[in-house]
């Protein structure tokens, strides 16, 4: 059964993909010579962790409000007759980056909202990584990233993806040690401020190396699973375990 949660979760996801895309394209529209388009989208996306704790269910949030999105955005890809449309929003935002790329930010959600639906905090840690950390280092690293440290990635850029991870971590943890005073059901480990930072400076670290050296088109699947890994061994070591 949906639950009242559930609805006002699934409205408020939709709701605020819709201002995204909307405010996605009025700036497109304004600045078409902007190259962080997509990048912008991959952040702000990355806010619904914020309020994912709304939901009561795994499946509806899994199934209901992250899966839809897989097929849309699958429809949307390169190789789909739907990506010929005229200035199609979508069509606008994979011609910057990985045709696939926003397919496996669906895909990603999807699992760790049905996967760790008892542990969102290590979800959203997850996600953040994906949305900040990748998003803050592609948008520093294109502008300002001349020297280069591997491949196409830039010293800069790399470190941007550190300390945009650091900083949205934190704000996580922050956030949802906040929330579970009033709702213990989340099951977040009450992180000492000192193991809060060390955490969030590790993820960090972390996900900038792994970002470093993963196929571009498939970070947004590798960093997120990989990140989630490294935060439940975390928690297994400090004595939290996992639901």
């Amino acid at each position: 059964m949906v639950s009242t949660g559930d609805i006002i979760g699934l409205v408020l996801v939709y709701a605020y993909v819709a201002v995204v895309v909307v405010i996605a394209t009025l700036a497109k529209r304004k600045w078409p010579g902007g190259s962080g388009f997509r990048k912008v989208i991959h952040i702000l996306v990355g806010n619904i962790v914020f309020f994912w704790w709304i939901f009561d269910s795994r499946y509806v949030m899994a199934f209901l409000a992250a899966a839809p999105f897989i097929l849309f955005l699958l429809l949307m890809t390169p190789h789909s007759p739907f990506h010929k449309l005229d200035n199609a929003f979508l069509k606008m935002a994979s011609a910057e980056g990985h045709g696939y790329g926003l397919v496996f930010y669906a895909i990603s959600w999807t699992i760790l909202a049905l996967v760790l639906f008892d542990d969102r905090l290590v979800a959203s840690i997850a996600i953040v990584a994906m949305s900040y950390g990748d998003g803050v280092g592609g948008l520093v690293g294109k502008r300002y990233g001349k020297r280069k440290l591997w491949k196409n990635k830039s010293y800069i850029g790399t470190a941007s993806v550190a300390v945009g991870t650091f900083l949205a971590t934190l704000a996580v943890i922050g956030f949802y040690t906040w929330l579970s005073g009033t709702m213990p059901q989340l099951n977040v480990y009450p992180f000492s401020v000192l193991e809060a930072v060390g955490l969030a400076a590790l993820v960090g670290a972390f996900v900038a190396s792994v970002e470093l050296v993963s196929p571009g088109e498939y970070d947004n699947l590798i960093v997120p699973f990989l990140t989630a890994g490294l935060v439940i061994v975390v928690q297994l070591m400090l004595g939290g375990g996992i639901a």
